[in-house]
């Protein structure tokens, strides 16, 4: 059976009820979590507060994402008629019907009522191709990455542990897709970088490690 993933993150519990009782009275099994500030791997810290994050079997992804763009839709009739929506341009609608993993699914149901009023078709066929161009689009490997790739290689002849983790980064990074498939981030050629830069940091951190104890005897 599926892992259950990452789904949709909230500020609180409170947000997430309105997705919660959505899931719940459609039997969609879910999972959630409370998503801490963390170091990432970028060495960065992450200073967000926590997250309330909800987290769905990938088959069920999909399911979820209809369900509430249908509950939304009835929602839409009733959308302040002074929301942001209403002064975007119909390409900016069609973006946000292109990316709804950067919207919320009310903005996403609203942007299609919209165009429906323009007269733009947003049939489930034009939906549906929109979202495989997304898939596409988000499924592509990162750009190079250069600069990670020569600061792995000096940080192993330096003998750093940080190194290796930047090394497995690199080679095993994966991204997940809306519909909760997950893909390898980065490009063929830089994975097999990210492979040296682990096996060239292993070695020479054990071989550094080892020098200190001989010089320590």
């Amino acid at each position: 059976m599926a892992e259950f993933q990452s789904y949709q993150r909230f500020a609180n519990v409170e947000v997430a009820q309105p997705l919660l009782q959505l899931l719940h009275q459609h039997n969609i099994p879910y999972e959630t979590k409370l998503d801490q500030p963390r170091i990432d791997p970028s060495f960065a810290f992450n200073p967000t507060s926590s997250y309330f994050v909800v987290q769905l079997r990938p088959e069920d992804f999909e399911v979820a994402q209809t369900l509430e763009l249908d509950a939304n839709d009835a929602l839409t009739a009733s959308a302040a008629p002074d929301h942001y929506l209403f002064n975007f341009s119909d390409e900016e609608l069609l973006d946000v019907l292109l990316k709804p993993d950067e919207w919320n699914s009310f903005d996403v149901a609203l942007a299609r009522r919209i165009l429906r009023q323009r007269g733009h078709d947003v049939s489930p066929a034009l939906m549906e191709r929109l979202r495989q161009q997304r898939l596409q689009d988000l499924a592509r490997p990162e750009p190079s990455q250069k600069a990670w790739i020569l600061f792995g290689y000096a940080m192993a002849l330096l003998g750093g542990i940080v190194a290796v983790f930047i090394g497995w980064h690199l080679y095993s990074h994966k991204k997940q897709l809306p519909n909760g498939q997950q893909v390898l981030a980065f490009q063929p050629r830089d994975r097999a970088h990210g492979f040296r830069i682990l096996v060239l940091g292993s070695v020479c951190f054990l071989l550094a490690l080892a020098s200190r104890f001989l010089l320590d005897d």
